[in-house]
């Protein structure tokens, strides 16, 4: 664990599902971008970006190919691409992350995978989908 002690931590994959703006069934494949205001939770198959102005849970069954940008991102399933959290990116016992990652803090439980270079965030703000290289 780097940054915050355990108990500082926004435990995103405790809330419950009401209180996600955009969820992301587990039998469900959607490809493109999301950016959001609320908290996002995905449980099924993601290819694309994701822009958040708040919290990013991946559940146990998702399976990522996307940027996640955010400002908590947790991680219990499997994620492909790169991630920036401005607060904090935990990586659950479960969670495997293939890509560089910039956080606030990191937390990696025993048992989590994580391949790639880690670095702060000074300086780094969530992009609008138009500047990430998505067109309207």
């Amino acid at each position: 664990m780097f940054g915050k002690n355990k108990k500082d931590v926004v435990a995103v994959s405790t809330l419950p599902l009401e209180e996600f703006e955009f969820l992301l069934g587990r039998n469900s494949i959607l490809c493109g971008n999301l950016q959001t205001k609320g908290a996002s939770r995905i449980d099924g198959h993601f290819k694309g970006i994701i822009v958040s102005e708040n919290d990013v849970l991946i559940g146990p069954n998702g399976v990522i190919e996307a940027n996640i940008f955010g400002e908590n991102v947790t991680v219990a399933g499997n994620v492909t691409g790169n991630i920036v959290a401005r607060g904090t990116l935990e990586i659950l016992a479960s969670g495997v992350l293939n890509g560089d990652i910039k956080a606030g803090s990191l937390v990696v439980e025993p048992g989590a995978v994580l391949r790639g270079n880690i670095g702060g965030i000074e300086g780094i703000e969530n992009p609008e989908l138009s500047q990430a290289g998505v067109s309207e």
